[in-house]
């Protein structure tokens, strides 16, 4: 008889915002007057949109992160709840609003963001102990939170915590953290299990190398493995023998892509976790991200491992069903 396996707990430590959707007929000018086409409030931010994938896919998912005592986080929280994340190291600011995130999406489905970043700063490092992370098997970093203090030393803190004892940790870039970070960024390449980013963030972090050149540089850096997310061209993976491009197995028409690169990440975490190889681990890396851009909004618009399994090969999600 078969014992089901307890499921895998994962913290994930990054910014929580309410993000205001604007769907845009074209990019307005400086001082132009453009019409939307549609709008939403939603879930969002890149720790957020993290934890929530993780807790579709089936992982006890914890998130670390700070909030405004405001009705913008009950925005920013809702499906997070509705997906069950544990929120009990959620930290809660009496004076500093909720993030908030202004999502301009174009007719093509890209996205661009204006972010206030409010309450996820404040995020306390005092509250970060050893008896968080015990017990995780990875820490998910979303690189927002290297941004600014205290919210950067809390998220060094942690990872210091889980590298002590011996837990893996990956990072998932953004443009911000290598523009205003990136001595810290390549400092704690040394530190990770995994590191995600997309190819702008490749060359902004790198200027100069390609693709496999730069994906080198980083492996000899440190970090154990590179993933390079290259939208509707799936993805780009390293580690100290393996080069490989994995692409797409399911097409789909993207409608909006943002929280794509959070559901690819978390979606490859889950599979690494599960023992599959890189090349399995991007399979479905490729298609969380895929699925996420069929629906408007971020983290509403990850898929459930439900959806999931009507597209993945059945030889991985069987790697991935409960023992």
């Amino acid at each position: 008889m078969k014992t089901k396996r307890l499921p895998f707990s994962i913290a994930v430590i990054g910014d929580i915002n309410a993000d205001l959707s604007f769907r845009l007929p074209t990019f307005p000018r400086e001082g132009d007057d453009t019409a939307v086409t549609a709008l939403r409030w939603g879930s969002g931010g890149g720790g957020l949109n993290m934890a929530v994938a993780l807790a579709r896919l089936g992982a006890r998912s914890y998130l670390v992160g700070r909030v405004g005592a405001d009705l913008a986080a009950d925005v920013a929280l809702y499906v997070a709840r509705q997906s069950e994340v544990d929120l009990s190291f959620l930290q809660a600011d009496r004076d500093v609003p909720t993030g908030l995130c202004g999502v301009m999406v174009s007719p093509s489905g890209q996205r661009s963001f204006l972010s206030f970043r409010g309450a996820n700063v404040g995020c306390d490092p005092a509250l970060i102990g050893r008896s968080m992370l015990s017990g995780q098997a990875l820490l998910l970093v979303s690189s927002y939170a290297l941004l600014d203090p205290p919210q950067q030393l809390a998220a060094l803190h942690a990872i210091d915590i889980a590298v002590g004892l011996g837990i893996p940790c990956a990072l998932d870039l953004c443009l911000p953290a290598i523009r205003l970070a990136r001595d810290l960024v390549m400092a704690t390449i040394p530190k990770l299990r995994l590191l995600t980013l997309n190819e702008d963030e490749l060359h902004t972090l790198l200027p100069g190398q390609g693709l496999q050149q730069g994906c080198d540089t980083l492996i000899a850096s440190g970090a154990q493995a590179v993933v390079v997310k290259r939208g509707a061209q799936g993805c780009s993976v390293a580690d100290p023998t393996t080069w490989i491009n994995i692409y797409p197995s399911v097409p789909v028409v993207a409608i909006d892509t943002n929280g794509c690169g959070d559901a690819f990440t978390a979606g490859f975490v889950w599979a690494l976790l599960h023992g599959c190889d890189l090349a399995d681990c991007a399979e479905l890396a490729n298609l969380m991200g895929a699925l996420t851009a069929t629906q408007p909004g971020a983290a509403n618009a990850i898929p459930t491992r439900e959806a999931l399994d009507l597209c993945l090969d059945p030889r991985i999600a069987a790697k991935l069903a409960d023992l």
